[in-house]
């Protein structure tokens, strides 16, 4: 009966310390966010322990760079309530929100942002970073003589959803994502952007481009030496469906530059990218799972590079929308095959246009159907019980380590484990510029940590009178 009383009570306190730690994680999830503030209230003269921000005077008027960290333990709002950007006369706003639990970026912060005619934001190291819609501006007859920008950059985020009109009206634009997920970027994400300075992917796994990442149907490269990224860049990235008209860009100006490399990209759709014009093309080194018919649609002046790319599945005129001319390149790009064939057949055995007449192709033949290998010798079984077992002391001391640490999800979650590699601190200043957009001078422009939002300079508001 003594022993069935102990039992009886262990059993009680094991019972109480679940409840308990139940209680604490559904506490934990119920804890509101905050809404981020440069100050706590208006009586207070003491900023917030999280945001700096600093105001500076510029030519005409202020510029004011807001810097937030919030040490990996808070889910965070960004509202109007931020700062009264229209109370200022503004020529350049940034934004900076690292180590948050999860960031809500709302349209009534984005409204109030874009009371500055050149604008950039930066999120870095979010768990989950909501993003709304940039809403219909209520200033475009007051900016109609500015050359406005908007920038944003998204370091180690996962990210739902890049929404439809992400980024509009303004006439240059820059975008960046690294390190990050993202399950769905939307068809005409960005809207009524004249002229992108640069559209980057780099170290990200994107789900879906679904459509024309252009509300227009195209987007019009315009590159400054001054950025420290130029055109279109997609590198060391997974993309599982590049649909039709994702990219179809085209050059403002100068030489523009567009890079595929080092990605594994899984269907390419028909005019999955498009390029026409001054345009240096380089596809390299990437695995392509399926590229449908025309998949590329290249006719550019400049360069076109396709070498060591390695193409699984090809719809026969997978390659024919790509014009060869006498700097184009075409090297140890491997076809896999279901069956062989037979090269001295009239017809030609890879997916190119005639125009690039005999590029140095491998063929490798991959059956249809697996090949499915049977375990039958008593060695083989050994070592498949062996690595059982390690996996088993593997799983065992993972479950040992989860029992001693309390709410090890949340402690994980709540410093931002990267969903990727981030291999430098140079790669987070995000697709902001060196220096100021035209040239600033001034020392103050450099950030040393990151890059300021481009200062706007007094002598464009009527240069294009």
């Amino acid at each position: 009966m003594a022993r069935h009383r102990l039992l009886f009570l262990y059993l009680a306190v094991i019972t109480v310390t679940i409840l308990a730690s139940i209680q604490q994680v559904f506490a934990l999830e119920r804890k509101e966010a905050i809404i981020a503030k440069c100050f706590l209230d208006s009586e207070e003269k003491e900023p917030t322990p999280y945001c700096e921000c600093i105001t500076k005077p510029s030519r005409t008027a202020q510029t004011v760079n807001i810097k937030c960290d919030f040490n990996n333990t808070e889910d965070v709002i960004l509202t109007e309530d931020l700062y009264t950007f229209r109370d200022k006369n503004l020529v350049s706003a940034y934004v900076r929100v690292v180590n948050a639990t999860s960031v809500n970026v709302t349209q009534a912060f984005l409204m109030e942002l874009m009371q500055s005619p050149s604008i950039a934001l930066d999120i870095w190291r979010a768990t989950t970073l909501y993003l709304d819609a940039m809403p219909v501006p209520d200033n475009l007859e007051k900016f109609a003589t500015y050359k406005t920008f908007v920038g944003v950059g998204i370091v180690q985020c996962l990210v739902p959803e890049v929404p439809k009109m992400f980024l509009r009206d303004r006439a240059r634009g820059a975008l960046r994502i690294k390190g990050s997920r993202v399950l769905n970027f939307s068809e005409g994400a960005l809207h009524n952007i004249k002229e992108m300075r640069y559209l980057v992917f780099e170290d990200s796994t994107i789900e879906s481009f679904n459509g024309s990442v252009a509300s227009e149907g195209y987007v019009t490269l315009s590159q400054r030496q001054l950025h420290s990224w130029t055109g279109l860049l997609i590198s060391n990235s997974s993309i599982k469906t590049m649909n039709s008209d994702a990219f179809n860009l085209t050059h403002h100006s100068d030489m523009e530059v567009a890079s595929i490399i080092n990605s594994n990209i899984g269907t390419l759709k028909k005019e999955a990218f498009s390029m026409t014009g001054d345009i240096d093309v380089t596809i390299q080194n990437n695995v392509f799972g399926r590229i449908e018919s025309e998949a590329f649609k290249i006719a550019v002046t400049g360069s076109v590079t396709f070498d060591s790319n390695v193409i699984e599945s090809w719809e026969t005129d997978a390659l024919e929308g790509m014009i060869c001319h006498n700097k184009t390149s075409m090297e140890k790009n491997t076809f896999h095959l279901p069956v062989p064939i037979d090269i001295n057949d009239n017809v030609s055995g890879t997916p190119f246009h005639a125009s690039c007449k005999n590029p140095q192709v491998f063929m490798v033949v991959t059956p249809i159907h697996p090949v499915y290998l049977t375990i039958t010798t008593v060695w083989s079984w050994s070592l498949g019980a062996v690595l059982l077992i390690l996996v088993l002391a593997v799983m065992g001391g993972a479950l040992y380590a989860h029992h001693r640490q309390d709410l090890v999800m949340h402690y994980y979650m709540s410093r931002g484990r990267p969903l990727m590699g981030f291999r430098d601190r140079k790669a987070s200043q995000e697709n902001l510029p060196n220096g100021a957009e035209p040239p600033d001078t001034s020392p103050e422009v450099a950030d040393g940590e990151g890059m300021t939002n481009p200062i706007y300079v007094e002598v464009e508001q009527n240069e294009e009178k």
